[in-house]
């Protein structure tokens, strides 16, 4: 279902459950259209279709380019969300009396999808009645009046929109049925009939679907069935949900849910024990919260411990401490994990004297339980945020100097050592990580504590305090720290001038994190080639079958595939799994998030499978479901248990894919980019999922947030731009190239600077590159941000992989 029509039917339903009246006739929508229909596309008499408007001049597009190229550009365009110019090529080849009877239906076919993906949608109606009158018999008739049927919807001519989606019904039975009896149930509601709208749900319902949007269709049918007096079939569809569903939140608000409408229908037994389900399996939740003030308001008996489990996980401090000491009380005992959350809670209400005394009884009281060092941390916290810093520091530290033995002493060495950073005692704080990595070598805390000193020794000049710690935490670490600190180890040496040690430690960071930032950045010195050097000369051309034959060998080695011929086909099990039945049916009639829903299903179905996820990454690529493609090939490597680069390149470069090169190339030429790192950009943005939407509502392929893009459209003088166009490939990459390139401008044309400015902001970046100066290294401790950090880091691994996959010999300079 397209977000337009999920919308539409929430909408709908709020309507109707709101009690409501409504009449969604003709006469109470105002329907813009955008586009009329020319001659060609005059409705046959007979046809069911929108009230024909008699049409303005238009003129019929003369054919520049023969039929078949046209289809195929067309086909491009649309994948490259252009809906316009493939309209404009389908009405070329309609337009084109030479055309081939094939060429003309597909045309016909393909104009109506356009439209309809352009929203278009009486212009979609008019094409696909056209389709459907004159070319009965193309297997694609009965995918025409799923798409039509859309299409009616978007004019709000639902009673055409039923009879589509019910003749969609009877050519193709069983494949998506649930996905067309919701749109008629949709469509019913619009039409003020929601008996009908509730019959047509609930066939949806029992029909199959990928598990997290058939749990929603439920709750939608439970509501239906509430607004229609039937409360006994709604809990039916509470229970179906709660016979598959896992994710524990979501399980105890279905039961809430259901416990409530047997509350207001009067079967109290039943709803307290849901409510005491909740109570007792999922007291972690706020449905948890709700249900236990429901059963203590109906006089039932909690237990005091259970109270105040649920009080402390709901942040209702002051409810927990007096159900804590109530437990207390009635028990006569006071376990330590009890006395740690009663500590915790009074000192969110405000009393640090009671929270101290309170953890200072699991001190005194328990201290082999595993609660005796929690205790410590938490005495240190509550000093803190009292205001003594000096006395969280001095708890911090005796923890680790008289019980050295205790796990948690480490943490509060490495809070210790912060603390003093941040009073602006960087020889404690010094001295103090140094302690750390001694006692507590190769723990996390000691890691991020000898970064962190070593950072700090850095910023103060201390190269020698600086060389220790790195080197510490190069002889203690594992992966990406030991790399980090053999490469700063190297930068080290190489500042004073001992060469051939500082070659020796950027060889063992090379060897540290194959892959990883800090192997490549050393790589990068050794090669003595400048950050995001690009290759001499780059393709995207590659013998696919030749590359194929070589990625199977690998396979059938790896992990004993003794399968005869090609492996990349679909296996007769995953063409018959319904799963990818019902992705691909949904593909066929463009509801692409439908389809994902699905086929995601199924992708990890096989996650432990590694010839189906060879065959589903070939697959999914070839369906332009790109991310799909990229996660199932990232498994197959990870089950390997080899880095990318020890793979056959045509699977690396599955997982590291050059998708919408026909968009890239021309843009990062416009504006003088590597297309390389504009794709190494693009695959951590989005994954190459043009409808990509991330926490920040920064949308597409390169990710644009909603008032870049606006600003982008204004620079570039785009014509009448709304917000959704971003999520047009051919849109996005434009705005996204000519974003980077800007920025770039703005940081002395340096690449990881430009990145941390498209993630971070172009003026935060322009600070730290004043900071840290045209050094890389540097360039990434200066930032501020976590998350930008990271994301510098990660495009530099993306690059690398795709300078290795794509490129040739590199282009090498004098390192700065």
């Amino acid at each position: 279902m397209t977000k337009r029509h999920a919308l539409l039917a929430l909408v709908l339903l709020a309507v109707v459950l709101s009690g409501a009246g409504c009449n969604f006739s003709r006469s109470d929508k105002v329907i813009v259209v955008t586009a009329t229909p020319n001659q060609l596309l005059v409705p046959p008499t007979g046809e069911p279709t929108v009230p024909y408007v008699t049409p303005t001049p238009h003129v019929v597009p003369t054919p520049t380019t023969p039929p078949q190229e046209a289809v195929e550009d067309a086909k491009i365009a649309l994948r490259n969300g252009d809906y316009e110019t493939a309209v404009t090529m389908y009405e070329g080849v309609l337009a084109d009396d030479t055309a081939e009877s094939s060429l003309r239906s597909s045309a016909a076919y393909g104009l109506g999808e356009a439209a309809l993906r352009e929203g278009l949608y009486q212009r979609a109606t008019l094409a696909l009645t056209k389709f459907i009158r004159e070319f009965p018999d193309d297997p694609r008739i009965a995918h025409a009046y799923f798409l039509r049927g859309d299409a009616y919807q978007g004019v709000s001519e639902w009673q055409f929109s039923i009879d589509d989606f019910n003749k969609y019904l009877e050519l193709r039975p069983g494949v998506i049925d649930s996905y067309a009896y919701e749109r008629i149930g949709d469509a019913y509601l619009a039409l003020s009939q929601p008996d009908q709208a509730l019959g047509a749900y609930a066939k949806a319902a029992e029909a199959t679907r990928a598990l997290a949007p058939l749990m929603a269709l439920r709750e939608r049918v439970a509501a239906s069935y509430l607004n229609a007096g039937q409360p006994a079939l709604a809990i039916q569809q509470y229970d179906s949900i709660l016979a598959e569903a896992n994710n524990a939140p979501y399980r105890a608000s279905i039961e809430l849910q259901a416990a409530q409408v047997e509350l207001s229908n009067g079967d109290i037994g039943g709803a307290h024990q849901r409510l005491q389900r909740i109570v007792r399996d999922y007291p972690d939740t706020y449905s948890a919260y709700s249900a236990l003030q429901t059963l203590l308001d109906a006089g039932l008996a909690i237990d005091s411990l259970q109270q105040g489990k649920i009080y402390f996980a709901n942040e209702d401090y002051q409810a927990a401490i007096q159900a804590f000491n109530n437990y207390t009380s009635e028990s006569g005992i006071a376990p330590a994990d009890v006395l740690l959350m009663l500590g915790q809670s009074y000192r969110a209400v405000g009393n640090p004297q009671a929270a101290l005394t309170t953890f200072q009884t699991v001190i005194d009281y328990y201290p082999d339980d595993s609660a005796f060092g929690d205790a410590w941390l938490e005495q240190g916290r509550t000093l803190f945020q009292s205001g003594d810093t000096a006395g969280a520091i001095q708890k911090y530290s005796a923890l680790a100097t008289q019980y050295p033995n205790v796990a948690q002493g480490a943490e509060a060495l490495w809070r210790a050592g912060y603390l003093y950073s941040q009073q602006g005692n960087v020889a404690s704080a010094l001295a103090t990580f140094d302690i750390l990595g001694q006692m507590f070598p190769g723990t996390e805390w000691a890691q991020e504590g000898l970064i962190m000193g070593a950072t700090l020794a850095t910023g103060q000049g201390d190269t020698a305090s600086a060389s220790q710690m790195y080197s510490q935490l190069a002889a203690t670490a594992i992966g990406e720290n030991q790399a980090m600190g053999y490469l700063w180890v190297g930068r080290l040496y190489q500042q004073d001038g001992k060469d051939d040690l500082a070659r020796q430690a950027f060889q063992a960071a090379a060897a540290a994190d194959p892959g990883g930032y800090y192997s490549l950045r050393a790589e990068d010195l050794l090669a003595g080639r400048e950050p995001f050097a690009p290759p001499a000369s780059y393709t995207l051309t590659f013998d696919e079958g030749a590359e194929l034959a070589a990625a199977e060998d690998w396979l059938r080695t790896t992990f004993n595939i003794t399968q005869e011929g090609t492996l990349y086909t679909l296996s007769d099990t995953l063409r018959a799994d319904p799963r990818m039945i019902r992705g691909q049916e949904l593909l066929a009639v463009t509801a692409y998030s439908d389809a994902e829903e699905e086929l995601s299903a199924l992708r990890e179905a096989y996650n432990d499978d590694p010839l189906a996820l060879y065959q589903l990454a070939i697959f999914f690529r070839d369906e332009n479901l790109y991310r799909l493609s990229i996660e199932a090939a990232a498994r197959l490597i990870t089950l390997a248990d080899v880095d990318t680069l020890s793979v056959p390149p045509a699977i690396g470069r599955l997982r590291y894919p050059a998708y919408y090169s026909d968009l890239v190339l021309p843009n990062t030429q416009e504006y003088e980019l590597d297309p390389l790192l504009v794709f190494s950009l693009i695959r951590q943005e989005s994954l190459f999922e043009g409808f990509a939407t991330s926490y920040a509502a920064a949308q597409g392929l390169m990710q644009i947030i909603p008032d870049t893009g606006e600003w982008i459209a204004t620079q570039l003088e785009w014509p009448n731009y709304q917000n959704s166009d971003v999520y047009r490939p051919y849109i996005n990459v434009h705005f996204g190239t000519y974003y980077l390139s800007y920025v770039l401008d703005l940081v002395d044309n340096q690449p990881y600077a430009a990145l941390a400015g498209y993630n971070g902001g172009p003026g935060n970046a322009m600070n730290w590159l004043s900071i840290s100066g045209p050094d890389l290294d540097l360039f990434v401790q200066t930032i501020e941000f976590d998350e930008t950090q990271a994301y510098v880091r990660r495009i530099y691994e993306n690059y690398g992989m795709y300078r290795t996959l794509y490129g040739t010999t590199a282009a090498t300079t004098p390192s700065g």
